[in-house]
């Protein structure tokens, strides 16, 4: 019984080199003609098929309905948003925070509530410059 090892990674490397670096021959390899001739058979050509246009962005079709946003939460939000999220998982539906939050938004009413909880974020907001009112 006759055991081969397996090839040393540089004999492989070489190999692939040599490989790469064979040139190809500058002269066509002449075939030579067949002495009798083949029968020849007529078969129906295939119908033309059109190549595929390349498609542009305007035609392809859309994934997504909407558009993306991207929200800045304070860890308080981020906090309602988990506890709404499992409170929809006890009702038998696994929601992502876009759907909780597209769910709390169509279910926000105008009023006194919403103008509270609007005053009480825009105090919370670091991006607006505070101005001392006198």
């Amino acid at each position: 019984m006759i055991m081969s090892s397996k090839p040393k990674p540089s004999d492989v490397r070489n190999n692939l080199l040599a490989a790469i670096q064979r040139k190809v021959p500058s002269s066509p390899v002449a075939v030579p003609e067949p002495t009798e001739p083949a029968a020849v058979t007529v078969a129906e050509p295939e119908p033309r098929r059109k190549e595929p246009r390349p498609v542009s962005v305007a035609d392809r079709p859309k994934r997504r309905i909407g558009k993306q946003v991207q929200v800045w939460f304070h860890e308080e939000d981020g906090r309602i948003v988990r506890e709404l999220a499992a409170w929809l998982a006890g009702q038998g539906v696994r929601p992502t925070d876009s759907l909780v939050i597209r769910a709390a938004l169509r279910t926000a009413k105008t009023g006194g509530e919403l103008l509270q909880a609007y005053r009480q974020a825009s105090d919370l907001d670091g991006r607006l410059k505070r101005h001392k009112v006198k």
